[in-house]
């Protein structure tokens, strides 16, 4: 059961941030702002997804 929870709050934080490159892309955000916003979210993801083990390979 957790590691079902945990998928969802997967899936949702990847749609929250390709939601969020999406509506910035509509708005004429500039690729390079683009590009730091995405980096910026992606160490934000990391640092939130470091504090729990991920799955095993």
């Amino acid at each position: 059961m957790r590691s079902s929870r945990q998928g969802i709050h997967d899936l949702i934080v990847f749609v929250a941030v390709l939601a969020t490159g999406i509506v910035l892309i509509c708005l004429g955000v500039a690729p390079e702002s683009l590009a730091t916003v995405a980096i910026a979210l992606s160490g934000l993801y990391a640092s939130w997804r470091g504090g729990r083990p991920g799955p095993r390979p």
